[in-house]
């Protein structure tokens, strides 16, 4: 072969190789512009899942609506240190050293409790830390963003109860981690999907299927 024919097989081969490569550039899938969806918890009927998508169109929320990153001279969610500090936009510094939390002061001089900042806060537990760090991550610094879990632990409760349902003795975790049926039945599922007009439960058993007369 000669240098002329094999140029020309060289420049074949380049052409083919680059139609190659944008025919399957182009048939990968284009990334989606929504937000992902995360499994949050296990239950019998199946997963519970977070769609960060609805959450931002239906509620006109932002990522940083839960995902926030501390900022003194912005107004802070419920139940944060901020909201109490920040008077006038002016962030108003704790005293105390370390990020020390003193309950007592806050409780006799303010009047609070401790479900005002604690949403699960149960008396019988007993042994409330009194570090900031000691539920926010040390280290944090002023940029600290919080992850999943966090977010979610701190910011679900607070829209999720004003739906009207009332809420019962359990936390999250009470109804939503892996439970028997009758376990589930028994402790809230049928006061919510019955009582509190959140729909049917689903599954066809009722007392009698179970108890007999």
């Amino acid at each position: 072969m000669s240098f002329k024919n094999e140029l020309k097989f060289v420049y074949a081969l380049a052409f083919v190789c680059l139609v190659v490569g944008v025919f399957c550039y182009s048939s990968l899938p284009a990334k989606s512009s929504d937000e992902p969806v995360r499994k949050m918890f296990k239950t019998v009927g199946g997963d519970v899942l977070f769609d960060h998508q609805t959450h931002k169109d239906a509620s006109n929320l932002e990522c940083k609506s839960c995902h926030h990153a501390y900022d003194a001279s912005s107004a802070a969610a419920p139940g944060s240190c901020g909201s109490c500090h920040l008077v006038d936009g002016e962030y108003v510094p704790a005293f105390g050293a370390g990020g020390r939390f003193n309950h007592d002061m806050h409780s006799a001089d303010y009047g609070l409790s401790c479900s005002d900042c604690h949403h699960d806060y149960h008396e019988e537990d007993g042994g409330m830390p009194q570090m900031c760090s000691d539920c926010h991550e040390k280290g944090g610094g002023d940029d600290f963003m919080l992850g999943r879990e966090e977010a979610f632990h701190k910011q679900c409760i607070g829209c999720h109860e004003g739906s009207g349902v009332t809420p019962g003795k359990n936390d999250c975790a009470g109804c939503h981690g892996p439970r028997k049926r009758a376990e589930a039945f028994h402790k809230q599922c049928i006061g919510c999907h019955e009582d509190k007009g959140a729909g049917p439960s689903g599954g066809d058993a009722d007392c009698i299927k179970c108890h007999g007369f």
